[in-house]
């Protein structure tokens, strides 16, 4: 491997996620695509020029990047914005989540022959979307419009849905494997997560709004922002809480307190393109493709099934909510990506269920690697067929 150090790694990363940015553009794609593809193949799926422990070496990147993400999702949700969105937000998050567990659970329980404790905990994990990519794509295409806030707005409370599923659905599986009793601990731990979360979340941005108040220079607003994203992160992880839904609050409630909000988010732009260059680039470093080979028949299967639960809860849940045509056909496509909460939840299972966790893995991981492959070009899609995708002349220097 052509790795002699962690500068060097960050360099390479750098400077071959901009290059493969740059040919995806060239070919119609989406910068994401290009990033990610451009990791995997430095990465030691392909050519090993990276190794994959660098991914753990630049841990902060990956948590500054997602909290950066995370805050931005909060910030667009606005109270006065979600009212004009109306009441299909609130229907579409349940339905979907309901709808694609289900379909995954009985795709990989009755198609795919697994075990049921290991169905189950497949079908709870199906229903994450990774925020990163909608963000990107957004950003880079400078999407706005009722389809673009309702894609924000689901994605933001699908994670937290995907988290109290998950841990519901383990407490079953706990029984089910160990044959204890179902606790009134276990239960409530996925709702201690989200209050949690919440909390930290609502205190450090109150802190944050006060320091605002006397510190108007935008560089040093950068600068306590992203402190404040690590702050959160750092205190979120200490404490078994979601980092992501931790900023995500953060940024909600900045977005519905502060006076200018807008202002203050598009600070991010200064930096924020070099920061996701590196975060996907190492999303892309980190995929298994001999895993995915290892396990094709079950990664087709479970991307299959997630696919049509996905797709068609959603469609479901817009049509009950009586939400727009562009919503109803196209909404599903733009979150099937699949990433960071998903190896979040992969961490519990190895510690929860070490027994079963190596089946679970290999699937989640294969089907993660076909996602963040796919997942971009098809928001991409899903956002111009909706009619909100403007015109970047120059997506080097404005995406993002």
């Amino acid at each position: 491997m052509f790795y002699a150090n962690q500068v060097l790694g960050i360099a390479l990363l750098l400077l071959i996620g901009y290059l493969g940015g740059h040919l995806a553009r060239l070919c119609k794609m989406p910068s994401v695509t290009g990033y990610v593809l451009a990791g995997m193949l430095i990465g030691p799926s392909v050519f090993r020029i990276l190794p994959r422990e660098l991914g753990l070496e630049l841990e902060s990147v990956k948590v500054l990047g997602l909290g950066i993400i995370a805050m931005i999702i909060g910030g667009e949700l606005e109270i006065s914005r979600l009212k004009l969105l109306g009441k299909c937000i609130y229907w579409i998050t349940p339905i979907q989540v309901v709808v694609t567990g289900f379909v995954v659970f009985a795709g990989m329980f009755w198609l795919g022959r697994m075990p049921l404790p290991h169905s189950l905990l497949l079908g709870a994990m199906a229903t994450a979307t990774a925020p990163a990519t909608p963000v990107a794509i957004i950003r880079e295409y400078r999407a706005k419009g009722p389809f673009t806030s309702t894609l924000m707005s689901i994605v933001a409370i699908d994670d937290a849905a995907c988290i109290i599923l998950f841990g519901l659905v383990s407490a079953v599986v706990a029984v089910m494997l160990n044959g204890t009793a179902l606790s009134f601990s276990i239960v409530w731990h996925p709702f201690l997560e989200l209050f949690g979360s919440a909390l930290l979340g609502v205190g450090t941005a109150l802190f944050l709004i006060l320091l605002l108040r006397y510190v108007k220079d935008k560089q040093q607003r950068l600068v306590l922002l992203i402190g404040f994203i690590m702050l959160n992160s750092g205190i979120a992880q200490a404490l078994s809480y979601s980092p992501l839904l931790t900023n995500m609050i953060s940024g909600f409630f900045i977005a519905n307190i502060y006076t200018r909000p807008s202002s203050l988010f598009a600070i991010f732009n200064d930096i924020e393109l070099p920061i996701f260059i590196l975060f996907f680039t190492l999303a892309g470093l980190s995929l298994h493709l001999d895993i995915l080979v290892a396990n094709w028949q079950l990664a087709i299967l479970y991307v299959v099934v997630r696919s049509i639960g996905k797709v068609g809860g959603i469609s479901l849940g817009a049509h009950i909510g009586g939400a727009s045509q562009e919503v109803k056909k196209y909404l599903g496509f733009a979150m099937l990506s699949k990433a960071g909460v998903t190896i979040g939840l992969l961490l519990l299972v190895q510690s929860r269920f070490p027994g079963i966790a190596s089946v679970i893995t290999a699937v989640e991981l294969a089907a993660v690697t076909v996602f963040e492959i796919v997942g971009p070009g098809i928001t991409r899609y899903a956002l111009f067929a909706s009619g909100e995708a403007g015109q970047v002349s120059h997506p080097v220097e404005h995406s993002m």
